[in-house]
């Protein structure tokens, strides 16, 4: 019976043996504490969804009718005018630029990254500046750092194609918050496409930013969205994305690339139903449990102490810091980090005087424990930690 005191999340998967073909191909699967890491595989599907692209994949259907009747319903679902899935949250930034630079002329779209004759700068704020910006800058604009609203506005010529916002964990700090940039944007007659990969929970944010009045929003499927992982989301104004859609596969087109097949557009619409339904509040109280249950089972260990961190999104929270006196212990988070990652089975914890904003200690996450698991984390943890105190 699964357990009422874990996390839908965990809920989805039992600590079964290690798959039949991880273990033919002796890839060893990790304990993820950390959290939805592209590289770490993203997160968990229900077994909703897991039944939908199941079904999905039985039947021969044209992609365009099926991209048509759910993006109808994405839209229904999420107040965008219009929507569609995409091979990923980039793949959906890089079509989004598509349609703010060359639209839907096919001319120009077969030049790309060739933008001669097409607006090919892009307006964001310098702390936005980050290695998943080649989605905008695969397709030839330049982004403009800027800091201020003031600078924001100055940056604005006849060059630009769209203004760009990114909400994550990892760009906190800025100037200009998105209402001020979608204000600025639409003055002067501009899109302000927005970055939301990881900006779910809480899932009413698949209704907020558009309704904001943000001109092209992209989400990732694969994150604490729980569809497939090589999906995303974009949505918005209905001109914007259509001309996305003519840009992307299975369209002959730039984007070809970043193809989505029908088994991930059936994944991702379901995803998206049951997100829309979800107990958040339940949930977080219900990660919060089971990090209470690590921290006391690490009470007593000498110089060490836990504390919640707090975040100013939601998508990696709750966050539990592992502290202790790391010159006497002469340890640091790294080294547990390494120790952990290292034994087995395998577990990935976080490093979180690497975050910006930096802090201390070692991070463990709950949002992707399966049952049982904390346990397991919480002991090791203790093993490495008294190893040293005793040393």
């Amino acid at each position: 019976m699964q357990s009422a005191a874990l996390p839908l999340a965990a809920q989805t998967a039992s600590a079964a043996p290690v798959p039949g073909i991880y273990a033919r191909l002796g890839v060893k699967p990790v304990i993820n504490a950390y959290g939805t890491l592209t590289t770490l595989s993203g997160s968990l599907m229900p077994p909703e969804v897991k039944r939908a692209m199941e079904e999905a994949s039985q039947a021969f259907i044209p992609i365009h009718d099926l991209q048509k009747k759910v993006g109808e319903r994405l839209a229904a679902l999420t107040g965008a005018e219009a929507a569609f899935v995409t091979a990923g949250a980039s793949a959906a930034l890089c079509l989004a630029t598509c349609a703010v630079t060359v639209g839907s002329d096919t001319a120009k779209i077969d030049r790309l990254p060739d933008l001669t004759g097409s607006k090919n700068e892009i307006v964001i704020q310098k702390i936005h500046r980050n290695s998943y910006d080649h989605a905008f800058r695969m397709v030839g604009v330049k982004l403009v750092d800027t800091e201020t609203a003031d600078k924001v506005k100055r940056a604005i010529t006849s060059r630009t194609a769209a203004l760009a916002m990114v909400l994550s964990h990892n760009s906190t700090g800025h100037k200009v918050e998105l209402a001020e940039m979608i204000s600025i944007a639409h003055a002067a007659g501009l899109p302000l496409i927005l970055d939301a990969a990881a900006e779910i929970p809480p899932a009413e944010n698949l209704r907020k930013f558009v309704k904001m009045g943000a001109d092209l929003v992209a989400f990732s499927g694969g994150k604490e969205l729980r569809g497939p992982q090589c999906s995303g989301l974009l949505m918005g104004k209905k001109a914007l994305v259509e001309a996305a859609y003519v840009n992307s596969s299975p369209n002959n087109r730039f984007a070809r690339i970043a193809k989505v097949g029908k088994e991930e557009i059936a994944g991702l619409l379901t995803a998206v139903e049951l997100a829309l339904k979800r107990d958040e509040a339940g949930e977080r109280k219900q990660r919060e449990a089971i990090l209470r249950r690590v921290a006391t089972s690490l009470a007593g260990i000498p110089t060490v102490r836990t504390e919640f961190i707090p975040n100013l999104d939601e998508s990696h929270s709750p966050r539990l810091s592992v502290q202790w006196d790391e010159a006497k212990l002469r340890l640091t988070p790294g080294d547990v980090v390494t120790q952990l990652r290292e034994g087995e089975p395998s577990i990935v914890t976080a490093d979180m005087t690497k975050f910006r904003p930096s802090w201390k200690g070692l991070g463990i996450f709950a949002n992707q424990l399966r049952e049982g698991e904390e346990k397991i984390v919480a002991g090791r943890v203790r093993q490495i930690l008294e190893a040293r105190a005793k040393a």
